[in-house]
Protein backbone atom coordinates (compact mmCIF):
# COMPACT_ATOMS: atom_id res chain seq x y z
CA UNK A 1 0.00 0.00 0.00
CA UNK A 2 1.71 3.51 -1.14
CA UNK A 3 1.54 6.64 1.37
CA UNK A 4 -1.58 8.35 -0.89
CA UNK A 5 -3.43 5.08 -0.44
CA UNK A 6 -2.69 5.14 3.33
CA UNK A 7 -3.10 8.58 3.95
CA UNK A 8 -6.34 8.04 2.05
CA UNK A 9 -7.99 5.44 3.68
CA UNK A 10 -7.33 7.20 7.17
CA UNK A 11 -9.32 10.49 5.82
CA UNK A 12 -11.86 8.07 4.77
CA UNK A 13 -12.03 6.41 8.57
CA UNK A 14 -11.66 9.38 10.19
CA UNK A 15 -14.64 11.01 8.64
CA UNK A 16 -16.54 7.55 9.01
CA UNK A 17 -15.52 7.59 12.53
CA UNK A 18 -16.81 10.83 12.82
CA UNK A 19 -19.73 10.60 11.11
CA UNK A 20 -20.93 7.36 13.11
CA UNK A 21 -20.20 9.42 16.62
CA UNK A 22 -22.60 12.30 15.33
CA UNK A 23 -25.49 9.70 13.93
CA UNK A 24 -25.05 7.38 16.99
CA UNK A 25 -24.99 10.29 19.53
CA UNK A 26 -28.40 11.74 17.74
CA UNK A 27 -29.69 7.90 18.08
CA UNK A 28 -28.90 7.64 21.89
CA UNK A 29 -30.14 11.39 22.64
CA UNK A 30 -26.94 11.99 24.05
CA UNK A 31 -25.03 15.16 22.50
CA UNK A 32 -21.82 14.82 20.81
CA UNK A 33 -18.91 16.77 19.70
CA UNK A 34 -20.57 20.56 18.77
CA UNK A 35 -22.67 23.05 19.73
CA UNK A 36 -23.30 26.54 19.43
CA UNK A 37 -25.64 29.67 20.82
CA UNK A 38 -28.36 31.42 19.58
CA UNK A 39 -28.63 34.10 21.71
CA UNK A 40 -26.34 36.40 23.52
CA UNK A 41 -26.70 35.50 27.10
CA UNK A 42 -23.19 34.09 27.48
CA UNK A 43 -21.35 37.58 26.09
CA UNK A 44 -18.37 37.71 26.00
CA UNK A 45 -17.75 34.30 26.55
CA UNK A 46 -19.81 33.06 23.69
CA UNK A 47 -20.94 35.32 20.88
CA UNK A 48 -23.94 34.90 18.63
CA UNK A 49 -23.70 31.82 16.89
CA UNK A 50 -20.48 30.71 18.44
CA UNK A 51 -19.69 27.02 18.43
CA UNK A 52 -18.10 25.25 21.34
CA UNK A 53 -17.06 21.46 22.07
CA UNK A 54 -19.87 19.76 23.73
CA UNK A 55 -18.55 17.19 25.86
CA UNK A 56 -21.38 14.17 26.81
CA UNK A 57 -21.68 14.18 30.82
CA UNK A 58 -20.38 10.44 31.20
CA UNK A 59 -17.49 11.64 30.14
CA UNK A 60 -16.94 15.05 31.13
CA UNK A 61 -16.82 13.83 35.34
CA UNK A 62 -18.77 15.42 38.35
CA UNK A 63 -20.37 19.33 37.63
CA UNK A 64 -19.32 22.52 39.61
CA UNK A 65 -19.33 26.36 39.66
CA UNK A 66 -17.45 27.45 37.00
CA UNK A 67 -18.64 24.89 34.55
CA UNK A 68 -20.61 26.08 31.13
CA UNK A 69 -23.13 23.53 30.31
CA UNK A 70 -25.67 23.04 27.94
CA UNK A 71 -29.19 21.70 29.75
CA UNK A 72 -32.75 21.00 28.92
CA UNK A 73 -34.31 23.69 30.45
CA UNK A 74 -38.23 23.43 31.40
CA UNK A 75 -39.06 27.76 31.88
CA UNK A 76 -36.89 30.40 30.62
CA UNK A 77 -37.45 31.25 26.69
CA UNK A 78 -40.21 28.79 26.68
CA UNK A 79 -37.97 25.58 27.67
CA UNK A 80 -35.07 23.47 25.17
CA UNK A 81 -31.54 23.67 25.38
CA UNK A 82 -30.11 26.57 26.98
CA UNK A 83 -26.33 27.01 27.56
CA UNK A 84 -25.32 28.71 30.72
CA UNK A 85 -22.80 28.60 33.23
CA UNK A 86 -23.05 27.00 37.20
CA UNK A 87 -22.44 29.27 39.57
CA UNK A 88 -23.52 27.39 42.70
CA UNK A 89 -25.73 23.98 43.52
CA UNK A 90 -28.35 22.89 46.19
CA UNK A 91 -29.56 19.51 47.07
CA UNK A 92 -32.31 19.99 44.48
CA UNK A 93 -29.65 20.69 41.41
CA UNK A 94 -27.67 23.17 40.03
CA UNK A 95 -28.32 27.06 40.16
CA UNK A 96 -26.84 28.27 36.59
CA UNK A 97 -26.86 32.03 34.69
CA UNK A 98 -25.88 33.39 31.38
CA UNK A 99 -22.18 35.46 31.48
CA UNK A 100 -24.20 38.62 30.10
CA UNK A 101 -26.82 38.09 33.02
CA UNK A 102 -27.40 39.65 35.66
CA UNK A 103 -29.81 37.18 37.55
CA UNK A 104 -29.65 33.68 37.58
CA UNK A 105 -32.16 31.48 35.80
CA UNK A 106 -33.58 30.17 39.08
CA UNK A 107 -34.70 33.97 39.84
CA UNK A 108 -36.31 33.66 36.45
CA UNK A 109 -38.16 31.12 37.51
CA UNK A 110 -36.60 28.27 36.57
CA UNK A 111 -36.03 25.30 38.72
CA UNK A 112 -32.72 23.96 39.71
CA UNK A 113 -31.23 22.15 36.97
CA UNK A 114 -30.90 18.52 37.24
CA UNK A 115 -28.21 16.11 36.35
CA UNK A 116 -31.05 14.37 34.09
CA UNK A 117 -31.18 17.86 32.05
CA UNK A 118 -27.84 18.40 31.71
CA UNK A 119 -26.94 17.50 27.48
CA UNK A 120 -23.74 18.70 27.68
CA UNK A 121 -20.78 20.12 29.45
CA UNK A 122 -18.44 22.42 27.24
CA UNK A 123 -14.79 22.03 26.67
CA UNK A 124 -12.87 24.62 29.06
CA UNK A 125 -8.79 24.96 28.90
CA UNK A 126 -7.27 26.56 31.25
CA UNK A 127 -11.03 27.69 32.49
CA UNK A 128 -11.22 29.25 29.05
CA UNK A 129 -14.25 28.41 27.10
CA UNK A 130 -12.79 26.64 23.96
CA UNK A 131 -14.75 29.00 21.31
CA UNK A 132 -15.63 28.06 17.64
CA UNK A 133 -16.24 31.40 15.79
CA UNK A 134 -19.66 31.88 14.04
CA UNK A 135 -20.04 27.69 13.52
CA UNK A 136 -23.88 28.72 14.04
CA UNK A 137 -24.12 29.99 10.74
CA UNK A 138 -23.32 26.63 8.86
CA UNK A 139 -25.20 25.03 11.87
CA UNK A 140 -27.80 27.15 11.59
CA UNK A 141 -28.45 25.92 7.55
CA UNK A 142 -27.97 22.55 8.57
CA UNK A 143 -30.61 22.17 11.16
CA UNK A 144 -33.29 24.35 8.57
CA UNK A 145 -32.62 21.52 6.16
CA UNK A 146 -32.42 18.07 8.40
CA UNK A 147 -35.65 20.09 10.42
CA UNK A 148 -37.53 20.20 6.90
CA UNK A 149 -36.54 16.57 6.21
CA UNK A 150 -37.55 15.02 9.38
CA UNK A 151 -40.64 16.92 9.71
CA UNK A 152 -41.10 15.59 6.16
CA UNK A 153 -41.32 12.28 7.11
CA UNK A 154 -43.07 12.81 10.92
CA UNK A 155 -39.87 12.98 13.14
CA UNK A 156 -39.81 16.00 14.33
CA UNK A 157 -39.05 17.37 17.60
CA UNK A 158 -35.14 16.78 18.10
CA UNK A 159 -33.48 19.69 20.36
CA UNK A 160 -30.87 22.00 18.78
CA UNK A 161 -27.79 19.70 19.55
CA UNK A 162 -29.65 16.81 18.40
CA UNK A 163 -30.55 18.44 14.51
CA UNK A 164 -26.80 19.57 14.78
CA UNK A 165 -25.43 16.57 15.07
CA UNK A 166 -27.52 14.28 13.53
CA UNK A 167 -26.92 16.71 10.51
CA UNK A 168 -23.27 16.98 10.39
CA UNK A 169 -23.35 12.97 10.85
CA UNK A 170 -25.54 12.75 7.51
CA UNK A 171 -23.21 15.26 5.70
CA UNK A 172 -20.20 13.56 6.86
CA UNK A 173 -21.78 10.80 5.54
CA UNK A 174 -22.55 11.43 2.46
CA UNK A 175 -19.01 13.19 2.50
CA UNK A 176 -17.40 10.35 2.87
CA UNK A 177 -19.36 8.20 0.53
CA UNK A 178 -18.31 10.84 -2.17
CA UNK A 179 -14.42 10.87 -1.42
CA UNK A 180 -14.37 7.02 -0.69
CA UNK A 181 -16.08 7.16 -4.58
CA UNK A 182 -13.18 9.97 -5.90
CA UNK A 183 -10.52 8.32 -4.50
CA UNK A 184 -11.57 5.02 -6.08
CA UNK A 185 -11.91 6.46 -9.71
CA UNK A 186 -7.79 6.24 -9.91
CA UNK A 187 -7.73 3.24 -8.78
CA UNK A 188 -10.68 1.16 -10.92
CA UNK A 189 -8.80 0.43 -14.35
CA UNK A 190 -5.47 -1.15 -12.59
CA UNK A 191 -7.91 -3.04 -10.05
CA UNK A 192 -10.11 -4.73 -12.98
CA UNK A 193 -6.66 -5.69 -14.37
CA UNK A 194 -4.95 -7.35 -11.06
CA UNK A 195 -8.41 -8.79 -9.58
CA UNK A 196 -10.95 -10.85 -10.00
CA UNK A 197 -14.55 -10.03 -8.15
CA UNK A 198 -16.38 -13.03 -8.80
CA UNK A 199 -16.45 -14.14 -5.28
CA UNK A 200 -18.34 -12.56 -2.47
CA UNK A 201 -17.76 -13.98 1.31
CA UNK A 202 -21.04 -15.20 3.02
CA UNK A 203 -20.40 -14.09 6.30
CA UNK A 204 -20.34 -10.47 5.04
CA UNK A 205 -23.36 -11.34 3.80
CA UNK A 206 -25.20 -12.78 6.85
CA UNK A 207 -23.39 -9.57 8.55
CA UNK A 208 -25.34 -7.32 6.39
CA UNK A 209 -28.68 -9.19 6.74
CA UNK A 210 -28.78 -9.22 11.03
CA UNK A 211 -27.77 -5.78 10.26
CA UNK A 212 -30.92 -4.78 7.86
CA UNK A 213 -32.97 -7.21 10.61
CA UNK A 214 -31.96 -5.70 13.46
CA UNK A 215 -31.88 -1.71 12.42
CA UNK A 216 -35.83 -1.40 12.88
CA UNK A 217 -35.97 -3.50 16.08
CA UNK A 218 -33.45 -1.32 17.65
CA UNK A 219 -34.51 2.06 16.92
CA UNK A 220 -37.96 1.05 18.32
CA UNK A 221 -36.65 0.90 21.47
CA UNK A 222 -34.07 2.89 21.47
CA UNK A 223 -36.22 6.15 19.92
CA UNK A 224 -39.21 5.74 22.34
CA UNK A 225 -36.81 5.46 25.31
CA UNK A 226 -36.50 8.96 27.33
CA UNK A 227 -36.15 10.71 30.19
CA UNK A 228 -38.46 13.27 30.95
CA UNK A 229 -38.82 16.24 33.60
CA UNK A 230 -41.83 17.89 35.30
CA UNK A 231 -41.59 21.24 36.35
CA UNK A 232 -43.50 21.03 39.53
CA UNK A 233 -44.30 23.48 42.56
CA UNK A 234 -43.74 23.61 46.58
CA UNK A 235 -46.83 25.07 47.57
CA UNK A 236 -48.31 26.11 51.11
CA UNK A 237 -50.62 22.84 52.04
CA UNK A 238 -53.27 25.61 51.78
CA UNK A 239 -53.19 25.76 48.10
CA UNK A 240 -51.31 22.53 47.33
CA UNK A 241 -52.54 19.50 44.78
CA UNK A 242 -53.79 21.18 42.07
CA UNK A 243 -51.91 22.14 38.89
CA UNK A 244 -48.13 20.10 39.72
CA UNK A 245 -48.76 21.83 42.99
CA UNK A 246 -46.89 19.74 45.91
CA UNK A 247 -47.13 20.40 49.73
CA UNK A 248 -43.69 21.98 51.11
CA UNK A 249 -42.13 19.17 52.62
CA UNK A 250 -45.24 16.73 51.46
CA UNK A 251 -45.53 13.81 48.84
CA UNK A 252 -48.54 13.79 45.90
CA UNK A 253 -49.50 10.55 43.37
CA UNK A 254 -49.41 11.51 40.10
CA UNK A 255 -50.73 9.38 36.84
CA UNK A 256 -48.97 9.00 33.35
CA UNK A 257 -49.95 6.79 30.28
CA UNK A 258 -47.49 4.89 28.55
CA UNK A 259 -48.21 4.33 25.43
CA UNK A 260 -47.22 1.51 22.36
CA UNK A 261 -47.86 2.78 18.71
CA UNK A 262 -46.27 0.68 17.04
CA UNK A 263 -46.65 -3.23 15.58
CA UNK A 264 -45.33 -5.49 18.02
CA UNK A 265 -45.42 -6.30 21.84
CA UNK A 266 -43.36 -4.16 24.48
CA UNK A 267 -42.08 -4.31 28.29
CA UNK A 268 -41.91 -0.70 29.24
CA UNK A 269 -39.53 0.02 32.40
CA UNK A 270 -40.17 3.56 33.99
CA UNK A 271 -37.16 4.54 36.91
CA UNK A 272 -36.65 7.63 38.83
CA UNK A 273 -34.21 9.59 37.13
CA UNK A 274 -33.79 12.05 39.92
CA UNK A 275 -34.51 12.20 43.93
CA UNK A 276 -37.40 12.83 45.06
CA UNK A 277 -39.62 10.45 42.97
CA UNK A 278 -40.99 7.21 43.38
CA UNK A 279 -42.29 4.68 40.81
CA UNK A 280 -45.10 3.25 41.68
CA UNK A 281 -45.31 0.77 38.88
CA UNK A 282 -42.30 0.36 37.37
CA UNK A 283 -42.59 -2.69 35.07
CA UNK A 284 -45.67 -2.89 32.63
CA UNK A 285 -46.93 -5.08 29.66
CA UNK A 286 -48.33 -2.59 26.50
CA UNK A 287 -49.76 -4.95 23.62
CA UNK A 288 -49.66 -2.97 20.05
CA UNK A 289 -52.12 0.21 20.18
CA UNK A 290 -52.61 0.33 24.24
CA UNK A 291 -52.17 2.61 26.75
CA UNK A 292 -51.26 1.63 30.35
CA UNK A 293 -51.22 4.12 33.78
CA UNK A 294 -47.95 4.56 35.46
CA UNK A 295 -47.96 6.15 39.06
CA UNK A 296 -45.47 8.45 39.98
CA UNK A 297 -44.56 9.45 43.76
CA UNK A 298 -43.49 12.65 43.66
CA UNK A 299 -41.71 14.45 47.49
CA UNK A 300 -41.28 18.10 47.43
CA UNK A 301 -38.67 20.18 49.19
CA UNK A 302 -39.10 21.42 52.33
CA UNK A 303 -38.82 25.12 50.95
CA UNK A 304 -41.69 26.68 48.39
CA UNK A 305 -40.70 27.35 44.86
CA UNK A 306 -40.33 25.92 41.67
CA UNK A 307 -38.47 22.51 41.85
CA UNK A 308 -37.80 19.30 39.04
CA UNK A 309 -38.29 15.89 39.12
CA UNK A 310 -37.19 13.01 36.38
CA UNK A 311 -38.24 10.04 35.11
CA UNK A 312 -36.48 7.67 32.41
CA UNK A 313 -38.82 5.23 30.30
CA UNK A 314 -36.74 2.26 28.77
CA UNK A 315 -39.20 0.50 25.56
CA UNK A 316 -38.21 -3.20 25.12
CA UNK A 317 -39.47 -5.64 22.38
CA UNK A 318 -41.01 -8.47 24.29
CA UNK A 319 -39.23 -11.06 22.83
CA UNK A 320 -37.76 -11.98 26.25
CA UNK A 321 -39.98 -13.16 29.42
CA UNK A 322 -40.08 -10.00 31.04
CA UNK A 323 -38.23 -11.45 34.13
CA UNK A 324 -35.34 -11.94 31.15
CA UNK A 325 -35.73 -8.00 30.26
CA UNK A 326 -35.82 -6.82 33.76
CA UNK A 327 -32.75 -8.84 34.39
CA UNK A 328 -31.09 -7.65 31.17
CA UNK A 329 -32.11 -3.98 31.88
CA UNK A 330 -30.26 -4.70 35.53
CA UNK A 331 -27.19 -5.05 33.44
CA UNK A 332 -27.55 -1.76 31.19
CA UNK A 333 -30.32 -0.53 29.06
CA UNK A 334 -28.48 -0.24 25.78
CA UNK A 335 -26.89 -3.54 26.51
CA UNK A 336 -30.59 -4.84 26.97
CA UNK A 337 -31.79 -3.32 23.51
CA UNK A 338 -28.95 -4.80 21.31
CA UNK A 339 -29.13 -7.78 22.62
CA UNK A 340 -33.19 -8.15 22.50
CA UNK A 341 -32.84 -6.83 18.70
CA UNK A 342 -30.35 -9.92 18.09
CA UNK A 343 -32.65 -12.41 19.23
CA UNK A 344 -35.65 -12.23 16.33
CA UNK A 345 -32.42 -12.87 13.92
CA UNK A 346 -31.57 -15.92 15.16
CA UNK A 347 -33.97 -17.95 13.16
CA UNK A 348 -33.11 -16.28 10.17
CA UNK A 349 -29.21 -16.33 10.60
CA UNK A 350 -30.10 -20.54 11.81
CA UNK A 351 -32.12 -20.86 7.99
CA UNK A 352 -29.13 -18.88 6.41
CA UNK A 353 -26.45 -20.96 7.38
CA UNK A 354 -28.11 -24.66 6.72
CA UNK A 355 -29.32 -23.61 3.46
CA UNK A 356 -26.08 -21.44 2.07
CA UNK A 357 -23.56 -22.36 5.00
CA UNK A 358 -20.29 -20.07 5.47
CA UNK A 359 -18.18 -20.72 2.63
CA UNK A 360 -17.78 -18.33 0.03
CA UNK A 361 -20.58 -17.19 -2.51
CA UNK A 362 -19.47 -17.94 -6.06
CA UNK A 363 -20.66 -15.03 -8.59
CA UNK A 364 -18.55 -16.34 -11.98
CA UNK A 365 -21.00 -16.43 -15.01
CA UNK A 366 -21.18 -20.39 -16.62
CA UNK A 367 -20.18 -19.73 -20.14
CA UNK A 368 -21.40 -22.31 -22.55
Amino acid sequence: MGVVSAVQKSITGILVAIAVVLVVGQLLGQPLLLGYVATGSMDPTLAVGDGFVAIPPVLAGSIGPGDVITYEAQAIDGGGPTTHRVVGTTAEGYITQGDANSFTDQDAGEPPVTETQVLAVVLQVDGEVVQIPSVGVGATAVQNVVGWITGAIGVGGAGQIGVITGGFGIVLIAATLIYGFLTSENRRETDRSTRRNDMVSSRVVLAGLIVILMFPLLTSMVLPSDTTTNRLFSADPSIAGDGGRVAAGGSEVFPFAVANNQYIPKVVIVEPASSGIEVLDPTIDISHGEREQVRLKVTAPPETGAFARSYSEHHYVHVLPTAVIELLHAVNPFVAKLLLSVVPTLPVVGVYVFFVGVRPISLRQTHR
